[in-house]
């Protein structure tokens, strides 16, 4: 598990259902430190992969980088460290690129709290899917998303 500095952000591993392998990496806000965390979000196939093993997340300093370790095709060894932008998740049907489809579960999610459509004003949202949330998933439209490579 990984907390950000602000104790608002915590990333952790975990086999649990939903995910897209084995372990996959996770996401879970709360609006203060004094708050209960919200449910878990998987931080779907931009970052975790068909792997058994995608776990051991670590922020950095900054906030800005999330690091990880994975056993995915491709890699260097058996287990591999990668890195990723914190940003985000805008492409929120994981089809590879943000387009009219990801808006449309915006605008049905609508004044809710789903977690997977707060993305505004900061990545993990701000308790309400609304205008904020828009401008993020605006910013980032069309955009593709290629796969996470590995750390050399």
């Amino acid at each position: 598990m990984s907390i950000s500095h602000d104790g608002l952000l915590l990333f952790l591993g975990s086999d649990r259902p939903g995910g897209s392998g084995g372990h996959d990496l996770w996401v879970t806000t709360r609006a203060t430190t004094n708050d209960p965390w919200g449910e878990p979000v998987n931080l779907g196939p931009t970052v975790n992969s068909s792997a058994p093993y995608d776990q051991t997340p670590s922020i950095s300093a900054d906030g800005s980088t999330l690091y990880f370790s994975s056993n995915r095709p491709g890699g260097i060894g058996d287990s591999d460290i990668y890195q990723v932008s914190i940003e985000p998740v805008v492409d929120l049907n994981t089809d590879g690129i943000v387009d009219a489809a990801d808006m449309c579960i915006m605008v049905d999610n609508w004044s809710t709290d789903e977690p997977l459509c707060d993305i505004g004003p900061m990545p993990w949202g701000d308790g309400i899917v609304d205008v904020q949330d828009l401008i993020v998933l605006a910013e980032h439209l069309f955009e593709e998303f290629p796969p996470v490579e590995p750390i050399e």
